[in-house]
């Protein structure tokens, strides 16, 4: 029977794990996407300091660079490499907020649940 519980736990640890994932890539993704338009619509732009203008102006490199500074962003790693611009630097700012509490809610999904004196669990339940 025990065993039976711990297997069951390993594959919702790792059904959780899987959505977090997902979770991550898919505010990445979105993100992104929301830097491309916002480039394309002129309203802000994300500027890579190592790389030529003619450089920065081809379709694919749009697309890598707002990738990359998003995950950058949502990760909290920040090298200051690449810079937002216009509204970019807003739309930065709610990604980063989102990506310092992502953590905090991965760290509260695998926390058992608390229970009071009586034995009663914690009313998140």
């Amino acid at each position: 029977m025990n065993r039976m519980k711990s297997f069951i736990h390993g594959k919702k640890t790792l059904y959780r794990a899987f959505i977090f994932i997902v979770v991550y890539l898919n505010t990445l993704l979105t993100f992104a996407l929301i830097y491309i338009l916002l480039d394309f619509l002129d309203l802000g732009s994300v500027h890579d300091h190592y790389a030529s203008d003619s450089h920065q102006e081809q379709s694919l490199d749009i697309v890598t660079r707002s990738l990359y500074f998003s995950a950058i962003t949502l990760l909290s790693v920040g090298y200051g490499d690449v810079t937002p611009f216009g509204l970019s630097r807003a739309v930065a700012i709610a990604e980063a907020l989102i990506g310092y509490l992502l953590p905090v809610v991965i760290v509260i999904q695998f926390l058992p649940p608390f229970q009071n004196t009586e034995g009663e669990n914690f009313p998140y339940d």
